[in-house]
């Protein structure tokens, strides 16, 4: 087995034990997937607001936006279950010197540091994000053809190392500046902006979003589903993600180099 092979397989063990852990509480398990449909469905209603007395807002349809906002539920839901715990975690492991410990493990810090924790009460958002996406496309009436999904999955993949390493640039600060609930909220607060397409926002801050590059989260990966992706984006969006990993990871190896330990 490689190197990685066996780094992915010590998550997955921690995963299960995470999962093993939290399944002990069955009814604090329940009331979780009892809020996340709620608030889904709160979304929901809230974004049927818009649409009372038009058929679309910039460009978008009702249905068309439901498809956004699946994907945001679905890509939040990730960031809370896989992401947010070892963000969380950051400032207790600098200031305590558990980052010491870690860091001495035969094993990738980077990984282990950003995705050692789970949080299972939020495994059921994706799910449901997934479902109210495939409710939009349905009611949007554009079809699914084959060419559509692919470009879909391959922006989807984008989404997900985007939130990546925007967690991992996080950490890295965490490191530097022992701040890391603060940077939680920033993450929040980042992904909280792709509720809704792009191009509900105004000019400056479309462009902004667009650059940062929130709309890879959610805006273009839909319209890869509906049908309406600028073709250029396939080639951009991995080119994107792969340089916003990079750049995580060296903020993070430059973070380690200046950390001097919890008794320093």
């Amino acid at each position: 087995m490689s190197r990685l092979g066996r780094q992915l397989r010590i998550i997955g063990i921690c995963w299960r034990a995470a999962i093993a852990t939290d399944l002990e509480y069955r009814l604090n398990f329940a009331a979780n997937m009892a809020v996340s449909a709620f608030w889904m469905l709160w979304a929901v209603a809230g974004a049927s607001v818009y649409f009372r007395f038009t058929g679309s807002v910039a460009g978008w349809s009702h249905a068309e936006v439901l498809v956004v906002i699946g994907l945001f539920f679905a890509l939040n839901g990730l960031r809370q279950a896989l992401l947010a715990p070892n963000l969380e975690r950051m400032n207790e492991y600098v200031r305590r010197g558990t980052l010491d410990f870690l860091l001495t493990k035969p094993f990738d810090a980077q990984l282990l540091v950003s995705l050692r924790q789970l949080n299972v009460g939020n495994l059921l958002d994706p799910v449901l994000g997934l479902i109210l996406v495939g409710v939009g496309v349905g009611l949007a009436g554009h079809g699914l053809p084959i060419g559509a999904l692919a470009a879909f999955l391959l922006l989807f993949a984008v989404a997900l190392l985007l939130l990546y390493a925007l967690t991992v640039l996080l950490m890295a600060f965490g490191v530097v500046f022992m701040a890391a609930e603060e940077l939680g909220i920033l993450s929040f607060g980042l992904v909280e902006l792709s509720r809704f397409p792009v191009q509900l926002y105004r000019n400056p801050l479309r462009a902004v979003l667009t650059v940062v590059p929130v709309a890879f989260l959610t805006t273009f990966p839909a319209e890869a589903l509906l049908g309406r992706l600028d073709p250029g984006l396939l080639l951009i969006g991995p080119a994107v993600a792969v340089g916003a990993v990079l750049l995580a990871t060296l903020a993070w190896r430059r973070a380690l180099c200046s950390y001097s330990g919890a008794s320093a």
